[in-house]
């Protein structure tokens, strides 16, 4: 073959796809041409040169590729539509356990609770049923693992929710479907996902895709307060080769932002209250706030909760009652440094990115600090606050910590606790995001790049890992929610059915890719 002809096969550029076409073109079209002294002559009209026959094969082979994906990705969903009775019901049984996260170190196998005891051992009976590999890491973690090649891939999903909180307008602890969607504590974050990718594990083993990897689905029970499952695990298994967090939204998280707790408390004593409270957890905005005077006096406040991170959206419902406070003419009676105190809890309440602390920031890379003033109580007359800060990924907290703590004595705060979860980021280039990255673009057709969040997934926690999904777009105008009702940590938390169906579509993509990759290296 002459020099031109490998230049044109060389087009093809991938070394294993130019050696298919070869093929094609001596195989298949060899009736093209002819050999002569001086290499290959194309005798059949039509064509002007080798170029255009190699041109011409690979759009065939191209288009045949595309009606095997198309077959094959009809087939899968056809699959999943088949399993969407069993998915919910199992996912029904995991919400109707109120895994809500407890220290109980007393009670053996059980370091977060009965609750999240009970949650691991039925996800424990749906892996068995299922023919996974099972294994109970101390009650800190459940482990699934299905295939049994030679490089180990990890999901990682947690069953613990938050509390349920206040205002529910459907039970909180039941799987309630309507008009398409599930409604019930955790089956957006976390259990609706941690059932999707137990289901596309189902499918790669049953169709033979895990050749070359083994998949670990790693449960754990303490994502929402500390993470103190996945550092149990790490610190007695070896990390898997990579890893993708199942609790994000689509399509890959490459980065988070650095977590950074701080419990401050009034210096001195308030008079004027017998009770100041309201949240649930730190990573949620309050969506409900009380306090009782001395007089008797009884006020409430209602917000819009939501997540800490994402506070565009939301009402904090402490800034919501120091309005009442300040409308009801209350406000005026109460001692001097008690107002200060109030007041600069309203500020930071009303503020969900720093502003009111001094503390506002941005990077190009993660965007803006956010900052939620969270849970308040008032104890032995001294007023607690939690402050839940999200900060850029290419600073530190020593950036901020100074100014919050002077802006917090000026109002008669001083900061007792602190805790910090550096930031993560793995560049948008590298191989494994890609792959995650293409096989959310096959299966979707959608457009996209990867993202860094202020969210908090175990990611952060885990090294060579991003999060990824399975959040989607969802219209809840479908089912008559309230105003803030809906999203994970709020009241009413909802997923669609559709949503989770595609997730598994999206995880059985993901799963094959990085078996194909391994098997090329």
């Amino acid at each position: 073959m002459n020099t031109f002809t490998w230049k044109s096969i060389w087009r093809i550029r991938h070394t294993d796809e130019m050696r298919s076409i070869l093929e094609v073109v001596l195989n298949s079209y060899q009736n093209l041409f002819v050999s002569g002294p001086k290499g290959i002559t194309i005798v059949r009209t039509g064509f002007k040169n080798l170029q255009e026959v190699t041109e011409h094969v690979w759009k065939m082979r191209k288009k045949e590729e595309a009606s095997v994906e198309k077959n094959e990705r009809e087939e899968i969903r056809r699959w999943i539509t088949a399993q969407e009775a069993a998915m919910k019901q199992d996912l029904s049984q995991l919400v109707e356990i109120p895994s809500v996260a407890a220290e109980e170190n007393d009670i053996p196998g059980a370091p977060f609770g009965t609750q999240c005891r009970r949650v691991l051992e039925k996800m424990r009976e749906i892996g068995m049923r299922e023919a996974f590999r099972c294994e109970d890491v101390d009650g800190y973690c459940l482990c699934l693992t299905a295939g049994a090649g030679m490089h180990e891939i990890g999901i990682w999903n947690h069953l613990d929710v938050v509390p349920e909180g206040d205002g529910w307008e459907y039970p909180p602890y039941e799987c309630t479907e309507k008009n398409g969607y599930l409604i019930g504590r955790g089956v957006q974050d976390n259990k609706g996902p941690a059932i999707a990718v137990l289901y596309a594990m189902k499918y790669c083993c049953e169709h033979g895709w895990l050749r070359n990897i083994r998949v670990r689905q790693i449960l754990g029970c303490q994502e929402e307060s500390g993470m103190k499952d996945v550092e149990y695990y790490l610190s007695r298994y070896p990390a898997p080769e990579y890893s993708f967090v199942a609790d994000c939204g689509f399509p890959v998280c490459c980065g988070e932002k650095g977590h950074y707790h701080v419990t401050l408390r009034t210096v001195e004593r308030l008079g004027g209250f017998k009770d100041f409270s309201g949240g649930t957890v730190p990573n949620s905005v309050p969506s409900h706030a009380k306090v009782v005077l001395d007089d008797g006096v009884h006020l409430e406040a209602d917000g819009i909760g939501g997540h800490a991170a994402f506070p565009d959206g939301t009402v904090n419902a402490f800034h919501v009652l120091c309005q009442k406070l300040e409308a009801e003419k209350v406000m005026q009676e109460l001692p001097e440094k008690t107002q200060v105190a109030i007041r600069f809890l309203s500020e930071i309440s009303e503020d969900g990115y720093g502003e009111a602390l001094g503390i506002a920031c941005a990077d190009e890379i993660s965007g803006k600090l956010t900052c939620n003033a969270g849970v308040a109580y008032l104890k032995d007359g001294n007023l607690t606050r939690l402050l839940d800060i999200r900060y850029p990924v290419t600073l530190t907290a020593d950036a901020f910590l100074k100014k919050l703590t002077d802006r917090a004595g000026a109002a008669g705060f001083e900061v007792i606790h602190t805790a910090d979860s550096a930031p993560y980021y793995m560049e948008k280039t590298h191989p494994f995001v890609r792959i995650l990255m293409n096989a959310w673009r096959e299966t979707t057709q959608k457009e996209g790049e990867p993202f860094v969040m202020g969210g908090g997934t175990y990611a952060r926690k885990i090294p060579r890992a991003v999060a990824f999904g399975p959040g989607q777009e969802r219209d809840l105008s479908v089912i008559g929610l309230k105003e803030g009702h809906g999203n994970c940590h709020c009241a009413d938390e909802a997923e669609s059915v559709e949503n989770i169906k595609r997730a598994v579509e999206i995880y059985i993509a993901a799963i094959r890719k990085i078996d194909e990759a391994f098997e090329r290296r």
